[in-house]
């Protein structure tokens, strides 16, 4: 397996990679931005919301926050771009355009496309990250949101009130590790109902969701420059080689090696 980044920036609260990949897996996962990806050359294979879909050179794939995905590639190999952005970004962008007048984040239409404005936008936000010309890296973010909203990629997000109670639970407890009991304390319903529906509803058993979210909320410390010791204990993670197994899993590289890279510009590392 062979999993590498050419380029890694963040500021702003956007992130920016450029990745490699060759024999390599991301396994069941999520985040709490949107993720946009170009894929540059190979094919990559992604699992959302039940449905295995290819993404070949050229298309471009998309995420919103919190939905699970996992990823695989082949032995021929894939190059990628793929950029965060947070959901406070695509909110602001979208009431400053009175594109909606509803205060949340917009939830698009998520899955594979050929959309080549878009995948244009994606590579030159991408470059131009690199040059640290803040005018010019506001006015390439600017077109890639034109981009994203030039059709009607928004929807309507399916409601689940009692469960979006228990996710919004679990946010609140991301310091420490839930059961199913405190979860069933919350939701009112039996365990079996529970996983049930939950899983019906994320695409991941209530306990490995909120994993999930834990592990968000620690990519978040990092970036404000908590050391990772100091990020494992606030969230509870006392096993430290269960928190750098489960970083790794997620972001494909330890706590240690991310939250140095984390700004660092054009540097190459090996993600093992």
């Amino acid at each position: 397996m062979a999993l590498y980044a050419l380029d890694w920036f963040s500021r702003n609260g956007m992130e920016c990679s450029r990745v490699k990949a060759h024999n390599a897996t991301f396994p069941k996962h999520t985040h709490d931005e949107y993720v946009l990806s170009a894929n540059l050359s190979g094919i990559e294979e992604i699992t959302l919301n039940g449905q295995t879909l290819q993404v070949n050179a050229g298309q471009i794939t998309l995420y919103n926050p919190a939905s699970i995905q996992s990823s695989r590639f082949d032995q021929h190999g894939a190059e990628f771009l793929s950029i965060h952005i947070p959901q406070t970004l695509l909110k602001t962008f979208n009431l400053s355009q009175n594109l909606s007048s509803h205060c949340e984040a917009p939830v698009l239409t998520e899955g594979v496309f050929t959309h080549q404005g878009l995948f244009n936008a994606i590579c030159r936000y991408a470059q131009l990250t690199q040059h640290h010309d803040s005018e010019e890296e506001e006015q390439a973010l600017l077109l890639l949101c034109a981009e994203l909203f030039s059709e009607k990629v928004t929807r309507d997000a399916v409601v689940d009130k009692d469960l979006d109670r228990i996710i919004a639970f679990m946010r609140q407890h991301v310091n420490m590790k839930l059961t199913l009991n405190a979860l069933v304390q919350v939701a009112g319903i039996s365990k079996y109902a529970l996983v049930r529906r939950f899983t019906a509803y994320t695409g991941l058993p209530p306990l490995q969701y909120h994993m999930q979210l834990r592990l968000c909320a620690a990519r978040a410390l990092l970036r404000q420059n908590q050391h990772p010791l100091d990020a494992a204990h606030r969230l509870g993670f006392y096993d430290q080689s269960h928190f750098i197994n489960a970083f790794r899993k997620v972001m494909g590289t330890t706590p240690k090696h991310y939250a140095s890279q984390v700004g660092s510009g054009k540097q190459k590392f090996f993600i093992t």
